[in-house]
């Protein structure tokens, strides 16, 4: 099943959002920009009857404990014009564990309409239009803290052009990298933010109203007047109002975090404030390579060449600490090329270069990286690969790399690279590892989740990326790895335990390679999920199957090897192609808008 696609270019994207936002040259405040978008839609969305697809967003999933991105099939029963939301009834769903109330109240921008409708009468097309419009507008123009602005300023003049060639100049790369990926990062954060406070605080008023309730049924019911309760037995009252803090509190930190994200955005924002980080970034980068290899006369700093370089990265210990690490590296480090020592991994991935390896001493290493890593280049921790594989291991004494709470991808590579001896800690980000391009070979590394999220990824690999893992531990997650398709992967000495998905297979168009009886699945909900497989004479949605060489029978060519199935609830789950719910060109549409901090709406 197919759902509208649209492509338009920038000036076509200004001209319908002017339409909608036009008040014949009069100031329109941003308190009134809502208004004419309900004004807008009630005149050109059908109120009931049509068939649509809706994504459920992440915020959802997370407190449903849902895979990531669900998408489920159904109609509007009812469009609520006032909040620019739909009562939407679910039909079918693709996952049979997949169970949601019959009917949802959803935002209309969640929702795509499929061509195919039961009711021909329906005007779905303007339908289409109109939500593909005002899913634009809400996902890249109107920023959470817009409600906040001012009435006697004019935001229609002051935001509404500037932001969509933002949007635009994102979608086709025209910003320098490291400048668009921590904008795109800023963009979704503060949207998941927003999405997250909206949910919380409708959690809060229902709890608030429920009080209400148990108060004056207590009330109408006392014949006594109420005793006091001693402090060491706590009453349910007390109790409740405990647990009422955790949101509260989370609230606060919330705002508090769009704050600082509104507050970075606005200068950013500004044309010739991001040409002035560029060219900050830039030039700090021009002192580096030129202390690295000074100019000779008449010779421009751009054209400087590049020499490969070993970066060492040590955490504050004692003398005797650093020289034995000094020692490791030197049987480590070719004699022939330059070693500089780094004083945070933040820092010396700021300005490294092309094949420069990175040694990484124990201890946790933060970063917020803004750039891909690519260009042939390593990181590599200081330490013996058994001390990484041990399960009894004290992680802090090992090389640890982690992520400020609020990054939603831990590391972006785009080209060849290595990572080995290391521990990568994924527990404060919602993806480890997004493999764009390239081939990421990761030895003797043991890569962390949180193991409470129904959403998280340790590595996901795109169209035409290669993946190689040898002697690696990937533990709770909700998907261990994610393969797209087009996309190769070898595992070899590969445990991927207590994760709800473990290996996600996409496509049959996936090469995967298994060394027999070394790969292991160990106490993961499913083992492997095989995606858009022919069953021949099924009509079933899912098959299960026990052995991975069962799976291979329907794809011969492309799976190879063998693995082991310990204690998962289920070991392989396969499911048939003839009964998706969306056809695959949009399935894999829906799927990449989806990968973070790359803008994927059409603009020409």
């Amino acid at each position: 099943m197919d759902v509208y696609s649209f492509e338009k270019s920038f000036l076509e994207r200004l001209k319908e959002a002017e339409a909608v936002l036009s008040w014949d040259g009069a100031a329109m405040p941003a308190s009134q920009v809502r208004s004419e978008w309900k004004s807008y839609v009630e005149l050109k969305i059908e109120p009931t009857g049509w068939q649509a697809m809706w994504k459920i967003p992440r915020v959802i999933c997370e407190d449903l404990k849902l895979r990531f991105p669900t998408i489920v099939f159904g109609y509007v029963d009812q469009v609520i014009f006032d909040e620019l939301k739909a009562v939407f009834v679910v039909t079918a769903v693709q996952d049979q564990d997949v169970h949601l109330p019959e009917s949802n109240e959803v935002s209309l921008i969640e929702l795509w309409p499929t061509l195919q409708q039961e009711n021909p009468a329906l005007n779905v097309d303007t339908t289409a239009e109109c939500i593909d419009r005002l899913r634009f507008f809400y996902s890249h123009v109107w920023m959470p803290w817009d409600k906040d602005y001012d009435d006697d300023r004019d935001w229609v003049q002051m935001h509404l052009q500037a932001r969509i060639q933002l949007a635009c100049d994102l979608s086709k790369n025209r910003l320098p990298r490291p400048l668009a990926l921590h904008m795109r990062t800023l963009l979704m954060e503060a949207r998941y933010i927003q999405q997250r406070l909206e949910y919380l605080e409708l959690d809060l008023s229902d709890a608030e109203a429920e009080s209400d309730d148990e108060a004056v049924e207590l009330n109408d019911n006392a014949v006594d007047p109420p005793k006091k309760l001693s402090k060491t037995g706590g009453s349910p009252k007390s109790n409740n109002l405990n647990k009422s803090l955790l949101p509260v509190t989370d609230l606060m930190c919330l705002h508090l975090r769009l704050a600082i994200i509104r507050s970075e955005f606005e200068i950013l924002e500004n044309p010739e404030m991001r040409r002035a980080y560029s060219e900050l970034q830039s030039n700090g980068l021009k002192r580096h390579l030129l202390q690295r290899n000074p100019v000779s006369v008449g010779q421009s700093p751009e054209n400087v060449q590049r020499s490969q370089m070993c970066h060492l990265v040590t955490v504050p210990s004692e003398l005797q600490t650093q020289i034995n690490l000094l020692t490791l590296a030197k049987q480590l480090v070719n004699p022939h090329i330059p070693v500089q020592l780094g004083n945070t991994l933040q820092d010396v991935l700021n300005i490294s270069q092309a094949k420069d390896d990175i040694l990484l001493s124990p201890g946790q290493h933060t970063i917020k990286f803004l750039e891909h890593l690519n260009d042939n280049g390593s990181i590599k921790g200081l330490v013996a690969a058994e001390a990484i594989i041990a399960s009894n291991q004290d992680i802090s004494k090992l090389p640890v790399i982690c992520s400020s709470d609020e990054d939603s991808i831990l590391m972006v590579i785009d080209g060849d690279y290595t990572l080995s001896r290391l521990v990568l800690d994924c527990r404060h980000v919602r993806r480890g590892i997004l493999l764009r391009d390239g081939m990421l070979t990761l030895r003797n590394c043991r890569i962390l989740g949180d193991g409470s999220s129904s959403t998280q990824e340790a590595i996901v690999c795109m169209p035409q990326a290669k993946l190689e893992l040898e002697n690696c531990v990937l533990e709770n997650f909700a998907v261990g790895i994610s393969l797209r398709p087009e996309t190769s992967a070898q595992l070899n000495k590969v445990t991927i335990r207590k994760c709800n998905t473990g290996l996600e297979l996409l496509d049959q168009t996936i090469k995967l390679k298994l060394q027999d009886g070394y790969c292991i699945f160990d106490t993961c909900k499913l083992g492997i999920l095989a995606d858009g497989i022919v069953l021949p004479n099924s009509s079933e949605k899912t098959l299960a199957l026990k052995r991975f060489s069962d799976l291979q029978r329907y794809n011969e060519d492309n799976w190879l090897g063998n693995c082991t199935f310990s204690n998962c609830l289920r070991n392989v789950r396969a499911y048939n192609q003839s009964e998706q719910l969306l056809a695959k060109r949009t399935h894999q549409s829906l799927l990449l808008d989806e990968l973070d901090c790359e803008n994927k709406e059409n603009i020409n």
